[in-house]
């Protein structure tokens, strides 16, 4: 009886639990479809695997961003909840896209931009860091505005 004690919350753990993630994904990405609903409704939204692109200024569409390409980009980072929230973050980044180097929501929304353009990437947790960088934590929905600078198709 004692080990039955043990063992029944060890296969409740085993084959009953979610990630826990998962329901504050849900949330996040419900109040994020509602924010883009209600301040974003005329502007050019480019989803991508989840991720939203808020297009702010058109760039020169000549050249779009895909896996592969090196991009050079200045960024903002702020948390989310129901807006934009506070930055957390800002610098400039240069890499190749695709290559690691940036987190799921960043990779999903840069692909497709263009030189120029200035957009609001938008995502929920399950899209951000993988462990507590700078204060934020990997429950976190994230909102980076992005300005491409420049694409380099090698």
């Amino acid at each position: 009886m004692r080990r039955l004690l043990y063992i029944l919350p060890m296969l409740a753990l085993l084959f009953g639990c979610e990630d826990p993630l998962a329901n504050t994904a849900i949330s996040q990405e419900e109040k994020i479809d509602s924010f883009i609903k209600s301040k974003y409704a005329e502007s050019a939204v480019v989803p991508n695997e989840g991720v939203n692109r808020i297009v702010l200024e058109a760039g020169d569409s000549t050249i779009f961003a895909s896996k592969g390409d090196l991009v050079d980009f200045d960024y903002i980072g702020y948390t989310f909840s129901s807006s934009i929230g506070n930055p957390f973050s800002r610098g400039s980044f240069q890499g190749r896209l695709g290559d690691g180097q940036m987190i799921k929501g960043l990779k999903y929304g840069i692909t497709g931009m263009c030189p120029g353009e200035k957009s609001y990437i938008v995502f929920s947790c399950k899209y951000g860091y993988d462990k507590p960088v700078a204060g934020i934590g990997k429950d976190q929905a994230l909102v980076f505005e992005v300005y491409m600078n420049e694409i380099i198709r090698e």
